[in-house]
């Protein structure tokens, strides 16, 4: 579903960008795969619910403002 909502692509550059800003030297790609990993868990959980492309980016982007650390730290699959 991200393919069909329009400026999917620069919402996970930004979150990239913020992620990459706030990590420390040298952990750059680490913050990276947060933050996929936090647009992932977003997207599946926004596809929940999603009746189309614009309910899917409604849903994408609340749920990006309610994701938790709870909720983050129970779904995301990190593999080091």
């Amino acid at each position: 579903m991200l393919t069909l909502v329009t400026a999917a692509g620069c919402s996970v550059t930004a979150l990239i960008a913020a992620f990459v800003a706030a990590a420390r030297p040298g952990e750059a790609l680490l913050a990276t795969t947060y933050a996929l990993s936090i647009f992932g868990l977003a997207a599946e959980e926004a596809l929940k619910e999603a009746k189309g492309p614009g309910s899917f980016r409604v849903g994408l982007l609340d749920t990006l403002y309610t994701l938790d650390e709870d909720a983050v730290s129970q779904s995301a699959r990190i593999y080091a």
